[in-house]
């Protein structure tokens, strides 16, 4: 499993979260809304991320999207 860097900024709302790999996909605050509505999903997850960046999500394991919904709770 890949530790996810995932930021959150308080003052814009926007999000971004980065692979080890150097991979990135920012959401913007109604994005981050929906994968916060679907946290412990990880099928919603994926398919919000996948509506942003198909090929970020695409490349996501199951540990990785458990701690994008932790992180975002």
């Amino acid at each position: 499993m890949s530790d996810l860097n995932v930021q959150l900024c308080p003052e814009t709302g926007i999000c971004s979260i980065i692979k080890a790999d150097g991979s990135k996909v920012d959401l913007m605050p109604d994005e981050v809304g929906q994968v916060r509505d679907a946290s412990g999903n990880a099928k919603a997850i994926k398919e919000a991320l996948g509506q942003i960046d198909p090929g970020f999500a695409e490349g996501l394991a199951v540990e990785e999207i458990r701690q994008v919904s932790t992180k975002l709770k």
